[in-house]
């Protein structure tokens, strides 16, 4: 069978829709302190993007940007232990008064996500400290960032 130029243009094209395949999917964040984390492994054991943020490695901010690479989700969903006014991951912990100081461009996050930001955590943005890091963190990503439990 011969296959003419444009055909296998055509060809490339379709498939190369197969790179952002995971269009409509979450992915899940849980860091290794995270409360309830062996229970959270085996809640997203099938889910096809789960990621595993750990002390050993660059902080979590920069793996969260690196597994959000070349993916096309909805809603990107963090489970790591909170306070008032700060997200704490085992590498780096997020509050209003570091947010700004921090070396990444979280901007990038918003091209690779269509959704929402969920955290969590019952009391992340509460509080007067909470809601500054809410306000904050929307201002410096231009996405919505929830708590939920």
């Amino acid at each position: 069978m011969k296959v003419s130029f444009f055909h296998l243009c055509v060809i490339l094209i379709i498939n190369s829709g197969n790179l952002f395949s995971q269009s409509n999917q979450d992915l899940i964040i849980i860091d290794e302190i995270a409360d309830d984390f062996p229970e959270l492994l085996a809640e997203y054991d099938n889910h096809p993007n789960v990621y595993v943020t750990d002390g050993d490695t660059p902080d979590a901010l920069s793996q969260i940007t690196d597994q959000l690479v070349n993916l096309r989700i909805e809603d990107l969903h963090i489970y790591v232990p909170t306070k008032p006014g700060a997200i704490v991951f085992s590498s780096i912990a997020l509050t209003s008064e570091n947010l700004e100081e921090l070396p990444f461009d979280l901007t990038d996050w918003t091209i690779v996500i269509s959704g929402k930001v969920v955290i969590h955590s019952e009391v992340v943005f509460s509080g007067e400290e909470g809601q500054l890091l809410k306000q904050q963190l929307e201002a410096r990503t231009g996405l919505i960032f929830i708590s939920q439990n």
